[in-house]
């Protein structure tokens, strides 16, 4: 499941059978739409691609570094599909949101199972589940995962009007949010947090909320942090073990686990390529490195690194125009869809807190659900243009 490669293909398949199903014709109307960022769209590929063809490690002839080009081409592509198909289709989005939460629930189910039931020898050490998390691989990347499933979760269940519907949410919300304590990641856990908040203050004066859904959920997060507390086996696992951790650091490098030197020795490796870059997944073939990473665990040091000053600032030109769009949409949506477009916008902002200090752009889970749940922010209809009309968490039979 968090394989890049198996996440491309899927992403492949999607863009192959938009443009076979919908035809070029809205490809070009989006275009025309936003002509200066068509452009920039274009000046940025046509970027990178000097940066991979330029690269003093030679990474156009290595699979490698074509292999994360294509990728990252590809997330672009997807994203595109999805923007067009969202805005000549209407999905039941709310759908897409049960995927994501009730599909990380099943993979808490299976790591559950693992623990109790596996007969393999060691299964129960530390390293055994800090590198081989079932489905995912590594503990820190399942973080990602659960993170998107927690706040699907949250947003499915504060507006959802069929009590049945609540517990069978709930009990999945429970699982994802135990899981997200549990595995103790303290940007995954934070990224959530900022994000809740700087939406929902963003949002304040028309945002309605049932009160009494909003104490159903803060109750099951609490029992989901109980748990996990309680099911802490290990020293890197568990809110408080993090926050241990976070204390005992006796520096600002110990307290980011090392990354401050990660991006210091990254940043130093470009200063002769500063323009353009070392290319395309180079951070994999800096000398000297003292921690065997596959990247520096922050996305603008990434950028510079495989894309360099010029293909930094373009991308980072298009995803905060990106975002400024979303979130002039937030103030627009539509009471009957504003929880999905709240949902997608939150996921996003947490998506890119935590690519500050970790591999939002970087890893393929990750940036699957970054294109999707942007895409959505950008594309799922506003049905009001009215901007002093609430938006409403409140479930249509309460």
């Amino acid at each position: 499941m968090g394989n890049s490669h198996i996440v491309m293909l899927h992403e492949l398949v999607f863009v192959l059978a938009c443009v076979v199903g919908v035809g070029v014709k809205p490809f070009v109307t989006l275009i025309k739409s936003r002509p200066i960022v068509s452009v920039l769209l274009g000046a940025w590929l046509f970027s990178i691609t000097l940066s991979l063809l330029l690269s003093p490690y030679n990474l156009a002839y290595l699979s490698t570094g074509r292999a994360r080009y294509y990728e990252t081409i590809l997330h672009i592509f997807f994203f595109l599909s999805l923007l067009v198909y969202l805005r000549l289709y209407q999905p039941p989005l709310r759908l897409v949101f049960y995927v994501l939460l009730l599909s990380n629930a099943f993979v808490v189910m299976q790591a559950i199972s693992v623990w109790h039931f596996s007969p393999e020898v060691g299964i129960h050490t530390s390293s055994a589940w800090f590198s081989r998390f079932p489905f995912v691989g590594h503990a820190r990347h399942a973080g990602y995962n659960m993170l998107v499933a927690v706040l699907a979760g949250v947003f499915l269940l504060l507006s959802e009007p069929l009590p049945r519907q609540r517990v069978f949410i709930g009990a999945a919300l429970f699982l994802v949010a135990a899981c997200l304590f549990w595995l103790g990641g303290r940007g995954s856990m934070l990224s959530a947090l900022v994000a809740l908040g700087v939406v929902f203050v963003w949002v304040r004066q028309k945002l309605i909320i049932d009160r009494r859904l909003l104490v159903i959920t803060l109750g099951v997060v609490v029992c989901a942090l109980i748990a996990a507390h309680f099911a802490a086996a290990f020293s890197w696992n568990g809110v408080s073990n993090s926050i241990g951790r976070s204390v005992a650091a006796e520096n600002a490098n110990r307290l980011s686990s090392g990354r401050l030197s990660i991006w210091l020795y990254s940043l130093a490796a470009i200063r002769d390529d500063w323009f353009l870059g070392l290319g395309s997944q180079s951070y994999l073939f800096i000398p000297g490195k003292w921690r065997n990473t596959a990247m520096p665990h922050n996305a603008i040091v990434q950028f510079l690194v495989e894309w360099g000053a010029l293909g930094a600032t373009l991308f980072l030109s298009l995803f905060l125009y990106g975002l400024r769009q979303a979130f002039a949409r937030l103030r627009v949506s539509a009471s009957s869809i504003n929880a999905e477009i709240l949902g997608a916008a939150t996921i996003v902002v947490a998506l890119a807190v935590h690519g500050l200090t970790d591999g939002t752009f970087y890893h393929g889970k990750a940036s699957f659900y970054m294109a999707l749940c942007f895409a959505i922010c950008l594309g799922a209809a506003v049905f009001s243009g009215r901007t002093d009309e609430k938006c409403q968490l409140v479930p249509v039979n309460s």
